[in-house]
């Protein structure tokens, strides 16, 4: 279930950046950090 959750998000981002070509690096910010990613540049806690 998750995996097919994570699949169907990633597809559907991927078709999101292709028509969005501009955006594609904000887009990729954006999801960096609602995944509280490390890549995030607003993240300014040390621990990530």
């Amino acid at each position: 279930m998750i995996a097919t959750t994570v699949c169907f998000y990633l597809v559907l981002l991927a078709a999101f950046l292709i028509l969005m070509a501009p955006s594609s690096e904000a887009c990729f910010i954006l999801l960096a950090c609602l995944m509280q990613s490390p890549l995030c540049p607003y993240n300014t806690t040390a621990s990530g």
